[in-house]
């Protein structure tokens, strides 16, 4: 979006009064459509053409801004992906604890990509277009939206802020269930990765634990169900064992704001 369609955007809100996500089952549909079909064109080429024959046992993705506030355009989406060659590089002489770090920390030991595709980029430009992210960057847009709308969202900064961080958590379980989808299909299988971990991008101090394991639950639909390395690494990054409850109880929550 050009400065003045963000200017003209935030005006529209300005003149409604309106702070509320717009967060509905269309823009919801839309989502999953998108993010479907961008995740399996993107890695059809990623595995079979551009890493052919590297052993990848993990990936994560993330999109900025619905995980953290890090980049320099908003809703960029990052594929990370570690191997087990680079792997068994990285724990010579490592304690349990740091081999479990190692192998499964896409932020800061994975290699990562950039999903810049044709079909994430529109899925950028609809993000763009349908969150509250922009309502709290008024203060660039001061001089195009006037006075009294600059006030407006300076009174409701707060409002956006909370309603935008709901609508942040919604994407990402939206971005949870397509994966889980993606399993549940075979996909990973066609793709000669069967018993690929596929796991939640874990930005620091940003999102609760409970979302990071209910969300791992999803996405891996049992399939290391045999298998507790991933969790015990989630274990490890918390002083108790991750109350189950509170997953449940989390995902309850998210589940009834999704239409």
């Amino acid at each position: 979006m050009t400065k003045k369609q963000i200017a003209q955007q935030l005006i529209n809100r300005y003149k409604t009064g309106n702070t509320q996500s717009l967060f509905n089952s269309e823009i919801q549909n839309q989502f999953i459509t998108k993010f479907y079909y961008a995740v399996k064109e993107f890695l059809q080429e990623f595995v079979f053409d551009k890493h052919k024959g590297q052993n990848i046992y993990g990936i994560s993705f993330e999109i900025g801004t619905l995980f953290q506030s890090v980049y320099a355009e908003d809703f960029e989406t990052y594929l990370y992906f570690n191997t087990e060659d680079e792997y068994n590089k990285q724990i010579k002489g490592c304690t349990e604890d740091e081999k479990l770090y190692y192998r499964f920390e896409p932020y800061a030991e994975w290699d990562v990509v950039s999903a810049d595709t044709k079909a994430f980029m529109e899925l950028q430009s609809f993000l763009m277009e349908n969150t509250l992210c922009n309502y709290n960057r008024y203060e660039l847009f001061k001089s195009l939206i006037g006075k009294e709308a600059y006030e407006w969202f300076d009174e409701n900064f707060f409002e956006f802020e909370e309603n935008f961080n709901k609508e942040r958590a919604l994407f990402r379980y939206l971005i949870t269930y397509v994966l889980g989808i993606l399993r549940k299909e075979g996909f990973w299988k066609l793709l000669g990765l069967e018993k690929l971990y596929v796991i939640p991008f874990s930005p620091e101090d940003e999102i609760p634990l409970e979302e990071i394991f209910g969300s791992y639950l999803i996405m891996d639909q049992n399939c290391h169900t045999n298998e507790t390395a991933y969790i015990d690494y989630l274990n490890s990054l918390s002083e108790e064992p991750i109350d189950r409850k509170k997953v449940i109880d989390y995902f309850n929550y998210l589940q009834s704001n999704i239409n």
